[in-house]
């Protein structure tokens, strides 16, 4: 897909966006947070988040509550049937979780692992995911159709 001319939108951590303008693409970059990029292909909806710690976010006020994979996720999935997608009709995909070589922290694999729970939990169908690893990644992804372009370096690129 050529995204040249599209409106880009850029999600920052503990942001959350939602569109089903054809001319709007999500663009964000991860390292340990994790994007869930969801959406309806029949209602032609869908939306991104931009979580950096799995739980926690009911104990933070307002938007703050974003930066939480616990609300992100419940944020993303019920603004999108406010929106008019039905379950059993999204679909997800999954990008970030970074493990840093020889670091100490687990926020990447443990935000990785909450959001493939809660999508088995809402029986979300995860149709792609890169998770993980050592490299940072740069989504950019169209929700109203679910194409996603995936840099991770600088040296590789997949488009699904």
């Amino acid at each position: 897909m050529d995204i040249s001319g599209f409106r880009p939108i850029h999600v920052l951590g503990g942001q959350l966006t939602l569109s089903s303008r054809p001319d709007t693409m999500l663009i964000t970059v991860l390292g340990s947070c994790v994007s869930a990029c969801i959406y309806d292909p029949v209602a032609g909806i869908g939306g991104m988040n931009h979580f950096i710690l799995p739980t926690g976010g009911n104990s933070e006020p307002g938007q703050r509550q974003r930066r939480y994979g616990d609300v992100a996720m419940r944020n993303l999935v019920d603004g999108l049937y406010k929106r008019g997608a039905e379950p059993g009709r999204l679909m997800a995909k999954l990008y970030g979780g970074r493990a840093r070589t020889g670091g100490s922290g687990q926020a990447g694999s443990l935000n990785a692992a909450f959001a493939q729970d809660f999508l088995m939990e809402e029986g979300i169908d995860l149709i792609d995911a890169s998770l993980g690893e050592d490299f940072a990644r740069w989504v950019t992804f169209h929700p109203a159709s679910g194409w996603v372009r995936l840099k991770e370096r600088a040296d590789r690129q997949h488009i699904f």
